[in-house]
């Protein structure tokens, strides 16, 4: 999850007591939906207003969000974070209340699984409409999301049903990204190029050899389970960072190749799956010294090609910011040179008056 300096944030603040709930959404780390939803439903972190009713919120409501983040990370529901912001004296039934309100992500994963085996579209999307709803996207993303998706190979693989599964989930969750990608009718910050990059098939070879097969009863290899799960989590995540998405699909190291120059995107994001050999790495990593498009590898088997280090991806949201400041400031040139341009070409005019 993305760290928020409070260093930072107060001295924003001193010059400006005041802030609108995009400004609070970028210092805080929750969206304005969420913020307007933990007023509405639960009483929670109460801006004052313009008189045409727009919300502006002061240095302690700021504090109480960051407060609140504490709470939720704890895993308390957001439900039951109200009492628990009255007095910072009661540590100790404060961390039993926290403990016992642990279960909350283990509960929705285990609706969640259930919806998945049962094809019960609207159940999956009421949990996700609650919790997308209630809580930050970064927490959703560790504590529900990715933990969900870590145990779903292991729940697929024997079934011989799985690629019914992972089908109709991506279908479900590909409405969604689709929705949030939508940014409310404002301009993406940035553009990516989504790439998964498929393992070996030579290494079936020795899998046989050894008697071991990586490869389910429903004849997915387990690590592409894992990546497929991540893909849509990663496309999540972009939606909610207003980053919109080509999604290239799986490609080989010889087709990446081919994007070279070719593609109009900020960066693409390589989703290697696992048992990359050496000769493979040192195949990619000369494809990808060569790529003009900027490059990062991304996804659970990403730390495992510690040879590419240098490829590794940074932080999305702070990446995403910087790209954004960037294109600002390059925007502003631009019209800086126009006017500019626009000035002298007004003044020659009238010298030849």
């Amino acid at each position: 999850m993305k760290q928020h300096d409070p260093k930072v944030e107060a001295e924003h603040l001193e010059s400006r007591e005041l802030l609108p709930i995009g400004e609070v959404s970028l210092l805080t780390g929750v969206n304005a939906v969420t913020l307007r939803a933990w007023q509405r439903r639960f009483g929670l972190v109460i801006p004052a207003r313009t008189p045409k009713g727009h919300r502006l919120y002061t240095p302690e409501n700021i504090q109480q969000i960051h407060e609140i983040n504490a709470w939720l990370a704890k895993g308390v529901a957001i439900s039951k974070v109200k009492p628990l912001l009255i007095s910072s004296a009661r540590a100790t039934e404060d961390d039993h209340t926290a403990l016992q309100e642990g279960d909350l992500w283990h509960e929705q994963i285990t609706g969640l699984n259930g919806a998945l085996f049962e094809l019960d579209q609207q159940k999956l999307h009421q949990i996700f409409d609650e919790a997308l709803g209630l809580y930050p996207f970064q927490l959703v993303k560790q504590k529900l999301l990715l933990a969900w998706m870590a145990q779903l190979p292991a729940l697929l693989e024997p079934r011989l049903d799985a690629e019914l599964l992972l089908a109709w989930l991506e279908s479900e969750l590909a409405s969604r990204i689709g929705g949030r990608a939508s940014f409310a009718g404002q301009a993406s910050l940035a553009q990516i190029g989504v790439v998964c990059l498929p393992s070996v098939q030579g290494q079936k070879t020795a899998e046989q050899q050894s008697g071991y097969s990586s490869m389910s009863h429903s004849g997915i290899n387990n690590s592409s389970i894992t990546n497929r799960l991540y893909s849509l989590v990663l496309r999540l995540e972009l939606a909610e960072l207003r980053v919109s998405v080509i999604n290239l699909g799986v490609l080989d190291i010889t087709s990446l190749g081919l994007i070279n120059n070719r593609l109009k995107v900020d960066a693409l994001l390589l989703l290697p799956e696992a048992n990359h050999p050496p000769s493979k790495i040192f195949e990619l990593q000369s494809v990808l010294e060569q790529m003009q498009e900027t490059c990062y590898l991304i996804g659970p088997f990403a730390p495992t090609l510690t040879a590419l280090s240098a490829f590794m991806a940074p932080d999305l949201a702070e990446w995403v910011n910087q790209v954004s400041a960037a294109k600002e400031q390059h925007r502003k040139q631009q019209r800086k040179q126009k006017n500019s341009a626009a000035e002298q070409m007004q003044g020659g005019q009238a010298d030849e008056r």
